[in-house]
């Protein structure tokens, strides 16, 4: 719970994101294949909590069952023969191919793992790992790694590892 809870010095929990990408990935899915399509502030929130969430790990547990039953319904409706040319509604008025509609979702978890996975890293000290240099902007990482916890002062000292 301390890493679902925590923000790493931002403003946005992991347990939050998990919950924003769900109710999101609701509302897509609703406007793209419901006859009726449920929006934003109606949709199946766990325990009906839209705007807040509870600190605790059975709430995390609904939290992500929500978000793996909405990502089951987008599979299930997705599969073939989806005609993904053809326009589905959007919910601020305007309509796109099945296949732009799939392609922003996908996107928008792709975008919000990644803030997972900075938040993960921060919280972490793992960043950059021994033996992981890079060049970022013509900018050198050397000396700005983060030694893992589990290599031990004697390792640190190896080629491999410098």
């Amino acid at each position: 719970m301390d890493d679902a809870l925590d923000a790493a010095g931002g403003f946005r929990s992991i347990l939050g994101l998990m919950k924003h990408v769900a109710g999101w990935s609701a509302v897509y899915h609703s406007y793209a294949f419901d006859e009726e399509p449920t929006p934003w502030d109606q949709t199946d929130w766990p325990r009906g909590m839209r705007d807040v969430i509870e600190p605790s790990g059975e709430y995390f547990q609904e939290v992500l069952a929500w978000f793996e039953r909405s990502y089951g319904r987008w599979l299930a409706s997705t599969a073939e023969p989806a005609d993904l040319d053809a326009p589905r509604p959007l919910h601020w008025g305007k309509t796109a191919p099945l296949r732009e509609i799939v392609a922003m979702v996908a996107g928008h978890w792709a975008y919000h793992a990644g803030e997972i996975n900075e938040i993960l890293a921060i919280r972490r000290g793992e960043a950059w790992e021994y033996g992981e240099e890079v060049e970022e902007n013509h900018i050198s990482t050397v000396g700005h790694r983060v030694r893992p916890p589990w290599v031990t002062d004697e390792q640190a000292t190896e080629p491999e590892w410098r």
